[in-house]
């Protein structure tokens, strides 16, 4: 009879239908390729990518097409630097990029008075203004099925996205430095709290091929941004 009682149990189970689990939704920060930086030039339409970039850029577009999950969506700041590197991945990707200056390079409030003096209060709140709308954006919840969103963006907007993904003060972005076609991935659960699930990776970047903010993890070529 425990037998019998047994079998029945695991029939009902096995007849059950499987529990829905809600879906999550996996932004994919990836930071352009390095640039020669010219101080003269309009920084929204200047500062392409110099052939190391697009390399860079070519070589994180292959990681992503090899990974088993097909990208959603890929959205690149309005930036050159930002835009040539989001159109190479898109070439490897099958996606055609979609522009947003919420997403271009600015300056957040910073807990490094450095860094404070340089920058106007307006021009602070600007930029955490603007990130905030691009956290609203983009670091939603999808509960309906999983989504894989690309975003090619730039080192200070992924830092300041990291700490508010952990729920850090965010002028601690500074703490963090970040390589050119690096991959940061934070997932988005379906009751809207957030995970990092990498952040920094440059797996996919031979040592030779990699440039950082500052001088990096201490080797290969520091960037001039």
């Amino acid at each position: 009879l425990i037998v019998v009682a047994a079998l029945a149990t695991s029939d009902a189970r096995a007849a059950s239908p499987p529990r829905s689990v809600p879906g999550v939704r996996y932004v994919y920060l990836i930071r352009h390729g390095v640039y020669d930086r010219d101080d003269n030039a309009d920084d929204r339409v200047g500062n392409g990518l110099n052939a190391l970039g697009r390399e860079q850029a070519r070589l994180i577009g292959e990681r992503l097409a090899k990974l088993p999950v097909r990208m959603t969506s890929l959205v690149g700041s309005d930036y050159t630097r930002a835009r040539e590197t989001a159109d190479i991945m898109g070439r490897m990707l099958g996606l055609t990029p979609g522009r947003d200056s919420l997403l271009h390079e600015c300056t957040p409030p910073s807990e490094r008075a450095s860094i404070m003096d340089q920058h106007s209060a307006h021009e602070l709140g600007s930029c955490e203004k603007s990130l905030a709308a691009a956290w609203a954006k983009y670091m939603r919840p999808s509960p309906g099925a999983d989504q894989h969103d690309v975003l090619v963006c730039h080192g200070n907007v992924i830092r300041w996205l990291v700490s508010r993904s952990l729920g850090v003060d965010t002028r601690h972005w500074t703490g963090m430095e970040i390589a050119n076609a690096s991959l940061t991935v934070i997932s988005v659960r379906a009751d809207s709290t957030t995970r990092l699930v990498m952040f920094n990776d440059v797996g996919h970047l031979p040592v030779d091929r990699q440039t950082w903010t500052g001088s990096g993890a201490g080797w290969g070529s520091p960037a001039t941004r």
